[in-house]
């Protein structure tokens, strides 16, 4: 039986090549085409760990901005309203929708990407959002209102850049034309709205269920206690 050092030694070993890897990110940024061709078909720039490890930077830049922009660009009492799942959820969810609808119709359409090539473009791809992130936090603070375009246009930017880097990882990826990953993302998002129809509508019966379950619980507990 292996000992726990043993595992806490490959956990060591798995995070240093993890950050050591993440740096190739920023090549991507400044070499999209090449590097997205690259982190799918070279083993050295595989990167799963540092792909989640992105979405969590993602999570944590958003929980950062809602809890830190200035009063002049946040609805009033936001940061006392702070539900970190919920926060969590809106920043990274829809781009785990869109790798499971982009992996269910690119399954169809010949595409060569595979889910974790899916999943690691697309976390790789969210690095602009990030930055920018981190960006509109300290400008909020310092702008007044006659110059929020400034503020508006880096958060603007950073969706735009964190998008197109999405289509161009996606484009490579699956090794499409541009019709056709115009065509396929266009039913990725279709599918990310079925996909979050269904979750909602599964979510609803649960409830449902699981209140009908409690009511009829305590109804037969008052009966028999009677």
């Amino acid at each position: 039986m292996k000992s726990i050092g043993y595992y806490a030694k490959r956990l060591g070993e798995g995070t240093k090549t993890m950050f050591k890897r993440l740096p190739f990110a920023f090549y991507i940024l400044a070499h999209p085409f090449d590097g997205f061709y690259e982190l799918k078909n070279d083993p050295r720039r595989h990167n799963l760990p540092g792909a989640v490890f992105l979405f969590l930077v993602l999570a944590l830049t958003s929980i950062l901005k809602r809890q830190l922009t200035g009063y002049l660009f946040t609805e009033p009492f936001a940061q006392m309203n702070l539900n970190i799942p919920y926060e969590i959820a809106v920043a990274v969810l829809p781009f785990i929708l869109f790798i499971i609808a982009n992996w269910c119709f690119t399954s169809l359409m010949d595409g060569d990407g595979k889910f974790r090539d899916i999943f690691t473009a697309t976390a790789y791809s969210t690095i602009p959002l990030s930055i920018c992130n981190l960006l509109a936090i300290p400008l909020s603070n310092f702008v007044t209102i006659s110059e929020s375009g400034i503020y508006n246009f880096i958060v603007a930017f950073g969706y735009v850049w964190c998008y197109g880097m999405v289509f161009i990882g996606m484009l490579v990826t699956h090794q499409y034309t541009v019709k056709k990953a115009i065509a396929t993302a266009i039913l990725s998002i279709i599918g990310m709205a079925v996909i979050a129809f269904i979750i909602v509508l599964i979510a609803f019966l649960v409830t449902q269920v699981t209140g009908f379950i409690i009511q009829l619980y305590t109804e037969i507990s008052f009966r028999i206690n009677e």
